[in-house]
């Protein structure tokens, strides 16, 4: 729940996320199966002199939103998500999301917050009345080659829908990275 005010706006929001799963690790793999679904509040009417739209403060998009086109603000995101770890050096993760902005007058937001001085972290371009946002579609590939070495790629592909068609004359977009984190201590 937030509550305060925001600007001269009186501000009243809420969020909520909830998750579950089974892993299965005597099974080859220990297949692992969660599911959830996460919902932040948006502003129905922008000229009624109150602020309805989540804020989230400075979130870690990247945890929950790999490809991240969408954040905690304004939208609905239930997912499904199978985590198999085939060799105990070697994860594999694969999620798929279906998303929603809550208020279709409110804005679609994305961004990951305040990261600099000369810009706010946020942009948000208008929904329109729409509330289908996009299916959200990744696997990634976890390796670690020792304790201190790790390497992850990763891939998504978003298909886009009613509300990034408002935006964008192509609805779909993917993604890809690989990443090496090496980790030391002193």
């Amino acid at each position: 729940m937030q509550t305060g005010s925001w600007g001269e706006e009186s501000h009243s929001a809420w969020a909520f996320a909830t998750e579950g799963g089974y892993q299965l690790p005597q099974l080859p793999a220990s297949p692992w199966l969660r599911a959830g679904y996460n919902r932040s509040s948006g502003d129905s009417n922008p000229n009624d002199g109150q602020h309805r739209t989540f804020f989230q403060l400075i979130p870690t998009a990247r945890t929950y939103a790999r490809l991240p086109f969408f954040n905690l603000m304004n939208s609905g995101d239930a997912f499904l998500e199978l985590m198999l770890q085939p060799h105990q050096s070697v994860l594999v993760r694969s999620d798929v999301h279906w998303l929603q902005v809550t208020a279709g007058r409110d804005l679609w937001y994305s961004g990951g917050g305040a990261t600099s001085n000369t810009f706010f972290g946020y942009a948000g371009s208008p929904a329109n009345g729409d509330h289908s946002l996009a299916t959200l579609a990744d696997i990634s590939i976890t390796w670690t080659v020792m304790p201190q070495l790790t390497v992850e790629g990763y891939y998504g592909h978003a298909f886009g829908h009613d509300v990034v068609g408002q935006t964008f004359a192509g609805k779909d977009t993917n993604y890809g990275f690989l990443e090496m984190t090496f980790t030391f201590t002193y």
